[in-house]
């Protein structure tokens, strides 16, 4: 298989979408860790809100942590895009397809992390859901 620029440009507009993708939700969850910290430093809780909120807290670090992994990766996955083409102007071939290789491997890594993030999230909420649901009984 021989790689050209066009080949490569397949990925080029993929990784600007994953890196806004990634920013937006690490923001969201940003923005809950610091609602959750005005919460517990301004005022007296209860054991059980304040229980409630340290595994909150846990729970989005561990998807903080999954994010940012995902956000590394995609950044790995661009600098192996570009290094490709570096590959294909001194018209190395063998170089070429290895970065790319290395390129769409990363692509997946960052993608497999995202969707790991993707199910902690969506199990909470159903944890949630049924909490919910628990009450109204």
């Amino acid at each position: 298989m021989t790689l050209t620029y066009s080949t490569i440009a397949l990925l080029f507009p993929a990784i600007p979408l994953m890196f806004l993708v990634y920013s937006n939700t690490s923001n969201a969850v940003g923005s809950r860790l610091r609602e959750l910290f005005e919460l517990s430093s301004s005022t007296e809780l209860v054991e059980e809100i304040f229980e409630r909120i340290q595994a909150e807290t846990e729970y989005l670090g561990k998807r903080l942590t999954l994010l940012r992994s995902a956000q590394l990766a995609a950044g790995i996955t661009f600098l192996f895009n570009i290094t490709t083409l570096i590959g294909i102007y001194i018209e190395n071939q063998n170089i070429a397809q290895i970065l790319f290789a290395c390129a769409l491997i990363s692509l997946m890594s960052s993608i497999i992390l995202y969707l790991i993030e993707i199910i902690i999230t969506v199990r909470a909420v159903e944890y949630l859901v049924q909490k919910i649901r628990q009450r109204d009984r």
